[in-house]
């Protein structure tokens, strides 16, 4: 009886260390895998900028709106759209006054992030959805 014993407590440490090695085993596996949703700092906070200021007509994730076109393809080499002419804009409004000008209140710093996020979407670098910050290097 006393060898069953001896024999369930081994079985069992082994099950607790095949346990235990598991969460580094997946951590490795996540870490091969390229996570579409990590950015960095600026990108991160374009999207926050664009969350607030922009994403009530040009869309959640910058692909249009009932309002307002799909700036992934605006800023697409089709498209045409520069990063100085997409300043501009943000800045002044359309001259058809379908989009205001947020000039008061983005400076070209918040513009330049905001480009960099919706830059990141057009390239599908950055998949839809609420981006995180890419962790510190280790």
């Amino acid at each position: 009886m006393a060898l069953d014993v001896r024999i369930a407590v081994i079985k069992l440490g082994a099950l607790v260390m095949a346990g235990a090695a598991a969460p580094s085993l997946l951590a490795q596996q996540r870490d091969t895998v390229p996570d579409h949703l990590a950015v960095t700092e600026p990108v991160y906070q374009g999207w926050k900028y664009y969350q607030v200021y922009c994403a009530r007509c040009h869309g959640e994730d910058a692909t249009g709106g009932f309002k307002a076109p799909d700036l992934l393809f605006a800023i697409s080499a089709e498209g045409g759209v520069t990063p100085d002419s997409f300043r501009v804009v943000v800045h002044r409004g359309t001259e058809s006054k379908e989009m205001k000008g947020f000039d008061p209140l983005l400076d070209d710093e918040l513009i330049n992030w905001i480009y960099a996020y919706v830059m990141e979407r057009s390239a599908a670098r950055l998949a839809p959805g609420r981006p995180h910050r890419t962790p510190p290097p280790r």
